[in-house]
């Protein structure tokens, strides 16, 4: 009889413990719907880890509500009071479908996981625009994996957490993603450019040409999958092939400036590319002069074109500088250095008036305008105009401290 009042007693007690547990869970639905976030998380997070009511699904569904709120508010205050609120809401919502056996709250977590989605996509584009990719690709991730239980394949979202993964050089992570797009036949020739990208980051050129050529298959016109078809074959040398799918664009649209643009700048890259013999590398010259001309007859403010033209020449400058004084080391030819010198100056006087002519074209707010002064200051000083020099001397001393004086 004794222990039987002991038990009893127990059982009492108990109850007591559970009514005042789950008056925690009637509290925090409460304070949600009074708006006191702060309140409504302390009395369901009190709920949630105590066991009496922590297997009760009704418990992580508002659980789920709390923090989704949190993470909805504006609010600075209630924003502080979780790291990752969405997360949170995730595994409650995860919970309530593990103990719901008898579906009594499936509509709710139903509808809340596409709440929820939605909340985890706009939180996936709010990292995007400020450039934390790697939080922004989990966030489309989860937003893509909480649409899949009701039957839609999300692919714009699953490629924004691919992009958002390969701009943070998570390569592998962003390969498989666009890989699972390629099966769901995604429509976006961007897709193929990026597999290309990762293949050639990962050095393996062979297969970056594979994904271009899978890609132009499906959209044989795209302007981007030729540029990158063209980019690999000038990559790996095959100038010719660079050349003839470069050509077959400029067809297609052949008053397009960026496509002359595209080829002279490869060509540009390869005249200092050391691996190539002299003659290769001037032929390279030749043809990015040409383009870039073409780009500029097409557009004459085309800044691009303008600016990366001065700088081929400049360029061209320096290579003949350099070459004639190892000559002159070598052989004390004091007819040839003059000779060589009045060569080297030529082209770095044909570099100057495009760089002025930039210079015109943009204003000191210009992120390239200090680039463009310190182009134009080199061939001034290399070509001994001081006149030139006084002119920007004001410009020059404050963005680079110093004077002209300084480079003599």
């Amino acid at each position: 009889m004794k222990r039987t009042i002991i038990l009893l007693i127990f059982c009492v007690f108990a109850a007591g413990a559970v009514q005042a547990q789950r008056s925690e869970v009637r509290r925090a639905e409460r304070e949600l719907n009074r708006g006191n976030l702060t309140e409504a998380k302390a009395h369901i997070d009190a709920a949630s880890q105590d066991a009496s009511t922590n297997e009760d699904p009704e418990t992580w569904v508002l659980k789920a509500q709390v923090y989704m709120e949190i993470a909805s508010t504006e609010e600075p205050e209630y924003q502080e009071l979780s790291e990752n609120p969405l997360a949170v809401a995730f595994d409650a919502l995860e919970k309530a479908q593990e103990f719901d056996v008898n579906n009594l709250q499936l509509v709710q977590i139903q509808q809340m996981l596409l709440v929820l989605s939605e909340l985890t996509f706009n939180e996936g584009v709010e990292n995007f625009n400020a450039n934390n990719y790697a939080v922004a690709s989990e966030y489309f991730l989860r937003s893509f994996k909480l649409s899949e239980p009701f039957g839609a394949i999300d692919t714009t979202t699953l490629y924004n957490a691919a992009l958002a993964a390969e701009l943070n050089e998570e390569y592998d992570r962003a390969k498989e993603m666009y890989l699972q797009l390629v099966e769901y036949e995604y429509d976006q020739p961007y897709l193929y450019s990026s597999l290309s990208h990762i293949s050639m980051e990962a050095g393996d050129t062979l297969e970056a040409l594979g994904y271009v050529k899978q890609g132009r298959e499906v959209y044989p016109e795209d302007l981007n999958l030729i540029f990158s078809e063209a980019n690999i074959y000038i990559f790996t040398g095959a100038v010719e092939e660079a050349r003839d799918i470069l050509s077959v664009a400029i067809e297609k649209d052949p008053e397009n400036p960026s496509l002359y643009f595209a080829l002279a700048a490869n060509f540009d890259k390869m005249t200092q590319d050391t691996t190539y013999s002299a003659n290769e590398r001037q032929t390279f010259f030749q043809e990015a002069e040409r383009y870039y001309q073409k780009a500029i007859e097409l557009d004459p403010e085309y800044f691009d074109a303008i600016y990366n033209l001065g700088v081929l020449y400049y360029n061209e400058g320096i290579r003949l500088y350099e070459a004639a004084d190892l000559r002159f080391r070598e052989k004390q030819d004091f007819a040839r250095l003059e000779k060589d010198e009045k060569e080297y100056t030529a082209i770095w006087l044909q570099a100057q008036p495009f760089f002025e002519q930039a210079k015109e074209m943009i204003d000191e707010d210009s992120p390239y305008y200090e680039v463009v002064i310190m182009s134009l200051v080199q061939v001034y000083v290399r070509t001994n105009q001081q006149e030139k020099l006084k002119e920007i001397e004001d410009i020059y001393l404050k963005y680079f401290g110093g004077s002209e004086e300084d480079e003599q």
